[in-house]
C-alpha cells in the first residue's frame, strides 16, 4: 500500500514537472514571433516555392534535369535568410566548390577512359545500369580521385571549421560522389553527369539572391545595428539590477541570486558580440542607401567590447563581497565572516553543510581536547570521489585527538550510519568540494546490528569501485593557514558597511550610465529610418535631426556630468570608515582601521564603473558626430577590392559558429605571427641538432611534412576517404554495381560520408539524430505527398498549394527551432527529398527510380540507417579521436595562451612601447570563444560510452570557468597598467611581485605544469610552487603603497596620508593589486582542479605534515595508523 499511495502523490507532481518542461522546450515559438523574424520567413518560403516550380512545371523540370529535385534540396540547406552581401558569398563559395568538384570528376573519367579497352558511345542508361561495362583500370582510377577528391573537401571542411565553406563542402562531396560512383558504370566519359547538380544549384543560387534583394531585402548593417541594440539590451538591465544588489544584504539569498541574475545578464552580452563579429566581417563590402556608411557603425563595435570587459569588471565586487560564493575548494577550515579565527573561543552561529541530494553522507565523530563533540562529513560527490566538508577550524584541529563512539574506546574514527534521506546541516558554501581525503578502518561495537550491517554493506560497495587518491591536500592546508591569518572577525560588519556606502555614491552614475545605453539603443533604431522617402521637406528633415542632436548631446552632458562628479566627489565616500583614523591620529591612537581589503573591493568596483561610463560617453561621442556628419542620404558601395573581404582562416573568430569540426590546438583569433610571442613557446627536436647544410634542411623539411600528415585533420580527411571508397564498393563490380543503381546507395554514401565526424561523440550523436531525423521527415514527405495527390496518380496544382501551404510554417522552424542544426536540416531535406523522387517517378522512366511515396519514403530510411550506422563503425576504429581527449589538449592549449599572455602583459607593464594591448586584448578574446564553443562540443560527450567508467564533466567543466574567469581577469588587469602612470605602475609590479624572478619562476612554473599535465596526462607532483597567494602575500603592504623597508618608493609618498587615498591613480593602484591577486587565487584553484583530473605523484613524507600548523597538536602513538596509496597514473 505505501507504495501505491507514494505513487499517487508523486504523479501529480510529475505531471507538472513534464508540463513545464514542454512550456520550456516550446519557448522558442512565442520569442521568435516578431515581424523581422517572419520578414525572413517570407522570403525564404516564397524563395522555396519559386525553386518548386522548376520541380513541378514539366518544361522547367527539362531544363534542370534529372536531379530538379536538388533546387529544393538547396533552399533548405542554405536558405537565404541573411543579408544579401552574405547571401552572395555563401552562394558564390557553393558554386565554385561544386564546380571545381565537377572538373575533379571530369579530370577522373578522362584518364579513366584512356585505360578503358571498351569504349562504346551508343550504350543506353539502361545498359549501363547493369554494370556490364565496368572494367579494373577504369574503376581503380575513379577510386583514387573519388578518395582524395573527397578528402580534399572533408580536409577543408575540419581545418576551416564553422563557416561559409561548411555548405560549399557538402555540395561538392555530392557532387564527387554522384559523378563517379555513376560514372564509373558507363563505356565512355560521362561528364555531363555533374552538370545534373551544378545546374539546379546554378538556379537556386539564381533565386535566393534575386529573393534577398526583392523580397525584404536586408543588409548586413542593419543586422549590424539590430544585433547591437541587442547587444546593448541586456546591459540596461544589469545596470538596474546593480542598484538593487546594493541595497540588499551581503548575506542575503537575494545578494546570491541578483548576483547570478547579473552575470547572466553579462553573458547574453557578451554572447551577441560573437554575431557582430560575424556582421563585421562583410561590413566594409556592404551595399546600402542611406545617411550613415557601414562602416560608421565600427566605433560603436569595438566600444561594444569595452563595455562587456567592463560590466565583467564590475561583477568581481560582488564575489569579493560575499566569499562563500568563490572559496577555494575543499578548504576544511571555512572562510568568511561567520567562521571565527583559530583563537576564537566561540562560533557566532553555527554554520551548517548542504550536501547534494543523492550522495550518500558518512558522519564522522570526532572528540576534540576541549570535551566538544564535532561531525566531519564525507560525502561521496557524483564521481565517486569522498570529500572531507568540517563545520569549523577547530573540528579540523579536533583531529590532535581521535576517540571512537566504540564499547572499547579505542582511538580513532567512528562512522555512523546515515539515514536514507539526505542530511542537510551545512552552510550553502560548502556544497561543492573536489578534494578527497583518507578512509580510514572503523571498529564498530558488535551490538549495534543495524548500522553494523549497513555500513558494512556500505563499505563493502565502495569496495567494488576503484578509490581515487589524495589530492589537493597540501594546498588546503596552506589554505588554511592562510585564511586563519586573514581572518577577520568584523568582516561582515564592515563589507555590509562599505557595500552600503558604495550604493550612495554609485546610484547616480548608474542610473545615468543605463539612460545613455537606453538613448543610443534607441538612436540605433531609428538609423534607417525614413530612407525612402524622398519627397519629404528638407527643413523639416534638417529641424528633426537638429532635435536629435540636441537630445543625444544633453544626454551626453548629464552622463559626463554624473561621471564627473562621481570622479572628483562621491566616489570618496567610500573613504568615511577610514577618516576617523587619519583625522584623530593624535588623540585616538588606539582606533583600528578597517582592513585594506574593503576598500579595495570598493575600489575595484568604482574603478570597473568609472571606464563603464567613461565608455558610455565616447559611444555617444561617437553617435553626435555621425549625426553631425552625415547630412544626406547617398549610396554607400564596398571600397576596395571584393575578394580581399572574402578571406577566411582558421584563426579568425569573426564568424566562428557553434560547429563540431574544431582543432584543439587552434585559437581562432591568434594570429600565426603573433604566437611567436602569444602562442605556445618553440621547442626543439630532442633527436636531432639544426641542419648544418641543404641536404639536412631538405631531409627536416621532409621528415616535418611527413609528421604533419599525423595531424588530427590530416588523418580525419584521410579516414574519412578511406571510408568513401569503401561504401563505393558496390558501385565497382559488376555483380553489385546494378543493384547498388537500382537501390540507390549514393543515399547511404552522402549520409555515412557526412556524418562521420573527428570526434566519436559526434558520430554516434549523428546516427542517433539523423535516424531520428530522417524517420520523422519520411513520414511527414509521405503525408504531404498522398495529400497532395488526392485521387490521382500526381497532382501538380495540388502539390504545389501543399507546398505553399507548408512552405512558411517549414521555414519556422527551419530557422528558429534551437536545436541542432544539421539534425533540423535533414528533417526538412529528407521531406522534399521523399515528395520530390514522388513526383518525378510519374513523369520521369528511369533505372532505378525508387518509386513514389511510401516505396521511396523506407528506402530512403534504410539507406540513411545503413550509411550512418556504417560512420557508427568506422568511428571505433583507428585513428580514433575522442570529445574526452579534445577536452584535454584544448584546456591544455587555452592555459599555455594564458600564460603567454600573462608574460605579455607584465612585459606590457615593463615596456609598453613593444607591445600593442590590442593585440594582448584580441588574443583574450579569442580564447574566451574558444572556451565558451568548447562546451558546446562538450554536450556530445555523453554518446562516447567507455566501460572503463563515467566520463568527469563536473571537473572538466571547472577547468573551463576558472580559465574563463583568469582571461577577464588578465584583461582587466591590462587595463589598470594602460592608465597607470610610469611610477604607479613600476610600485605596482613591485608590490605585486610581478618583476620578481623568484615569484615569476613559481607562476610561470605552476602554468607550465598545468599546462604539461592537460596534455599528457601525466600525474602533477603533490607538492607544487602553489598556492601562489602564499607567495603573494610575501609583505604585508595594508593601506601603504611602498614598505616601509624597501628601499626605493618611485617618487611617491612612504607615508599613508587621506590625499593619497583619495587620488585616483592609488585607486587604479590598488584595482592592480587586487586583481593580481584574484588571478594568483585563480591559478591556484586551477592547480587543483587539474590535479582532480590528472591525479598527484611523488609524495615525501612528513612534507606535509611538518607544513601544517593544525596537525602539530596530532599525537601520533602506537595504535595511530596512517595508510598510504600509491600514486596511479591518469
Amino acid at each position: 500500500m505505501p507504495l501505491f499511495k507514494s505513487k499517487s502523490l508523486a504523479t501529480p507532481g510529475a505531471r507538472i514537472s513534464e508540463k513545464k518542461r514542454q512550456q520550456t522546450n516550446l519557448q522558442w515559438i512565442p520569442k521568435a514571433w516578431t515581424w523581422s523574424n517572419i520578414k525572413v520567413v517570407i522570403r525564404c518560403a516564397v524563395v522555396a516555392w519559386v525553386s518548386s516550380l522548376f520541380l513541378i512545371v514539366p518544361r522547367l523540370e527539362l531544363v534542370l534535369g534529372q536531379a530538379s529535385f536538388v533546387v529544393l534540396i538547396a533552399a533548405f540547406l542554405s536558405p537565404p535568410n541573411d543579408p544579401f552581401t552574405a547571401v552572395l558569398e555563401r552562394e558564390l563559395l557553393i558554386l565554385l566548390f561544386v564546380t571545381l568538384a565537377w572538373a575533379w570528376s571530369c579530370l577522373a573519367l578522362f584518364l579513366a577512359n584512356l585505360a578503358r579497352t571498351n569504349t562504346d558511345y551508343s550504350a543506353t542508361v539502361f545498359q549501363a545500369a547493369t554494370g556490364q561495362y565496368i572494367q579494373a583500370g577504369p574503376t581503380v582510377i575513379i577510386a583514387v580521385f573519388l578518395f582524395f577528391g573527397s578528402a580534399f573537401f572533408l580536409y577543408i571542411k575540419a581545418r576551416l571549421g564553422p563557416g561559409p565553406y561548411f555548405f560549399a563542402c557538402i555540395f561538392a562531396c555530392i557532387s564527387i560522389d554522384t559523378s563517379l560512383t555513376f560514372g564509373v558504370l558507363y563505356p565512355f566519359p560521362f561528364y555531363r553527369i555533374g552538370q545534373t547538380i551544378a545546374i539546379p544549384l546554378a538556379f537556386h543560387s539564381a533565386i535566393s539572391l534575386l529573393g534577398s534583394i526583392f523580397i525584404f531585402p536586408s543588409t548586413i548593417s542593419a543586422q549590424f545595428t539590430s544585433l547591437l541594440q541587442a547587444f546593448l539590451t541586456p546591459l540596461i538591465s544589469s545596470l538596474e539590477q546593480h542598484r538593487q544588489l546594493l541595497g540588499s544584504s551581503v548575506a542575503s539569498e537575494e545578494f546570491s541570486a541578483l548576483a547570478s541574475s547579473i552575470k547572466s545578464s553579462n553573458n547574453a552580452a557578451e554572447g551577441s558580440l560573437l554575431g557582430l563579429a560575424a556582421a563585421y566581417r562583410l561590413l566594409r563590402i556592404d551595399i546600402i542607401w542611406a545617411r550613415f556608411a557601414p562602416t560608421d557603425f565600427c566605433v560603436l563595435h569595438s566600444l561594444g567590447r569595452k563595455l562587456s570587459t567592463r560590466a565583467d569588471g564590475m561583477t568581481r565586487y560582488f564575489v569579493f563581497a560575499n566569499p562563500h560564493i568563490d572559496k577555494f575548494p575543499a578548504t576544511p577550515m571555512p572562510s568568511g565572516y561567520n567562521t571565527p579565527a583559530p583563537t576564537t573561543p566561540q562560533l557566532s552561529r553555527a554554520p551548517s553543510i548542504e550536501h547534494p541530494e543523492g550522495r550518500p553522507t558518512l558522519h564522522v565523530e570526532v572528540q576534540p581536547r576541549e570535551g566538544d563533540t564535532h561531525r566531519i562529513d564525507l560525502t561521496t560527490n557524483e564521481d565517486n570521489n569522498t570529500t572531507l566538508e568540517g563545520t569549523s577550524s577547530r573540528s579540523v584541529r579536533a583531529m590532535a585527538s581521535f576517540r571512537t563512539a566504540s564499547s572499547k574506546g579505542r582511538e580513532g574514527i567512528s562512522i555512523s550510519s546515515p539515514p536514507l534521506t539526505p542530511t542537510t546541516t551545512s552552510h550553502h558554501h560548502h556544497s561543492d568540494h573536489h578534494h578527497h581525503h583518507h578512509r580510514h578502518r572503523t571498529h564498530t561495537p558488535t551490538h549495534q546490528h543495524g548500522p553494523h550491517l549497513h555500513s558494512a554493506l556500505l563499505q563493502l560497495s565502495l569496495g567494488r569501485k576503484r578509490e581515487e587518491g589524495i589530492v589537493g591536500m597540501f594546498e588546503s592546508q596552506r589554505y588554511m593557514n592562510l585564511e586563519a591569518k586573514m581572518h577577520d572577525p568584523c568582516a561582515e560588519h564592515y563589507t555590509q558597511l562599505l557595500t552600503e556606502l558604495l550604493r550612495e555614491c554609485c546610484d547616480d552614475l548608474l542610473v545615468a550610465a543605463g539612460e545613455g545605453l537606453a538613448g543610443i539603443r534607441d538612436w540605433l533604431g531609428t538609423v534607417r529610418k525614413d530612407r525612402f522617402k524622398l519627397w519629404r521637406n528638407t527643413a523639416d528633415e534638417e529641424a528633426e535631426r537638429q532635435n536629435k542632436i540636441d537630445a543625444i548631446q544633453a544626454l551626453r552632458h548629464r552622463v559626463a556630468a554624473a561621471l564627473e562628479e562621481f570622479r572628483s566627489d562621491k566616489r570618496l565616500k567610500v573613504l568615511e570608515p577610514y577618516k576617523a583614523v587619519f583625522e584623530n591620529r593624535q588623540d585616538h591612537s588606539d582606533q583600528v582601521m578597517p582592513n585594506h581589503q574593503y576598500l579595495f573591493h570598493c575600489y575595484v568596483y568604482q574603478f570597473h564603473l568609472m571606464q563603464f561610463s567613461d565608455v558610455v560617453v565616447n559611444m555617444l561621442n561617437e553617435v553626435v558626430r555621425l549625426e553631425v556628419d552625415r547630412e544626406r542620404l547617398r549610396l554607400w558601395t564596398p571600397i576596395g577590392r571584393f575578394l580581399k573581404n572574402l578571406k577566411w582562416s582558421k584563426y579568425d573568430v569573426s564568424g566562428v559558429q557553434d560547429d563540431d569540426d574544431d582543432d584543439p590546438d587552434v585559437i581562432q583569433g591568434v594570429q600565426p605571427a603573433m604566437e611567436e610571442d602569444l602562442g605556445l613557446p618553440r621547442q626543439r627536436d630532442p633527436d636531432a641538432l639544426p641542419p648544418r647544410n641543404v641536404f639536412e634542411w631538405a631531409m627536416s623539411v621532409l621528415y616535418y611534412g611527413a609528421v604533419g600528415l599525423m595531424h588530427g585533420n590530416v588523418l580525419f580527411a584521410i579516414k574519412a576517404g578511406l571510408f568513401t571508397i569503401v561504401l563505393s564498393l558496390p558501385f565497382f563490380f559488376k555483380g553489385s554495381a546494378s543493384f547498388a543503381y537500382q537501390n540507390r546507395f549514393v543515399w547511404g554514401l552522402v549520409m555515412g560520408q557526412l556524418t562521420i565526424a573527428r570526434f566519436r561523440g559526434d558520430t554516434i550523436f549523428g546516427l542517433v539524430a539523423r535516424i531520428m531525423s530522417t524517420f520523422l521527415g519520411s513520414v511527414v514527405g509521405m503525408v504531404l505527398w498522398y495529400i497532395s495527390r488526392g485521387n490521382a496518380v500526381a497532382s501538380p496544382y495540388g502539390l504545389a498549394a501543399v507546398f505553399g501551404v507548408c512552405f512558411p510554417f517549414f521555414y519556422y522552424g527551419r530557422l528558429y527551432w534551437p536545436g541542432p542544426p544539421m539534425t533540423n536540416a535533414i528533417f526538412f531535406v529528407t521531406i522534399v527529398l521523399v515528395v520530390g523522387y514522388s513526383y518525378q517517378d510519374v513523369y520521369i522512366v528511369r533505372p532505378g527510380s525508387p518509386g513514389s511515396g511510401f516505396e521511396t519514403a523506407w528506402r530512403r530510411f534504410v539507406l540513411v540507417t545503413a550509411g550512418v550506422f556504417a560512420s557508427f563503425i568506422v568511428s571505433f576504429l583507428p585513428p580514433a579521436t575522442t570529445i574526452r581527449r579534445y577536452q584535454r589538449r584544448l584546456l591544455s592549449t587555452t592555459s599555455a595562451e594564458l600564460g603567454s599572455i600573462y608574460c605579455s602583459i607584465v612585459s606590457f607593464a615593463n615596456a609598453p612601447q613593444e607591445i600593442e594591448a590590442q593585440e594582448i586584448i584580441t588574443c583574450l578574446i579569442a580564447i574566451r570563444s574558444k572556451l565558451k564553443r568548447s562546451a558546446v562540443l562538450r554536450q556530445n560527450v555523453i554518446y562516447e560510452f567507455s566501460l572503463r567508467g563515467r566520463w568527469p564533466a563536473s571537473r572538466y567543466q571547472k577547468i573551463m570557468e576558472l580559465q574563463l574567469q583568469v582571461a577577464s581577469s588578465l584583461a582587466h588587469l591590462l587595463a589598470v597598467i594602460d592608465r597607470l602612470e610610469p611610477a604607479w605602475t613600476k610600485a605596482l609590479l613591485k608590490r605585486t611581485r610581478l618583476t620578481d624572478p623568484n615569484f615569476q619562476g613559481d607562476v610561470l612554473a605552476v602554468i607550465s605544469m598545468i599546462t604539461s599535465s592537460l596534455r599528457t596526462g601525466s600525474p602533477l607532483p603533490q607538492i607544487t610552487p602553489a598556492p601562489l597567494v602564499d607567495r603573494f602575500a610575501l609583505r604585508y603592504h595594508g593601506l601603504n603603497v611602498i614598505h616601509q623597508q624597501s628601499e626605493v618608493d618611485f617618487g611617491l609618498p612612504r607615508s599613508l596620508t587621506m590625499e593619497t587615498l583619495q587620488n585616483e591613480q592609488y585607486l587604479m593602484f590598488c584595482v592592480g593589486v587586487a586583481t593580481t591577486f584574484n588571478i594568483m587565487k585563480r591559478l591556484d584553484r586551477l592547480m587543483v582542479a587539474t590535479k582532480d583530473i590528472v591525479g598527484e605523484q611523488y609524495h615525501i613524507y612528513g612534507v606535509g605534515a611538518m607544513s601544517s600548523p593544525i596537525l602539530d597538536h596530532l599525537e601520533l602513538g602506537h595504535k595511530t595508523a596512517v595508510h598510504f596509496r600509491p600514486p596511479k597514473d591518469a
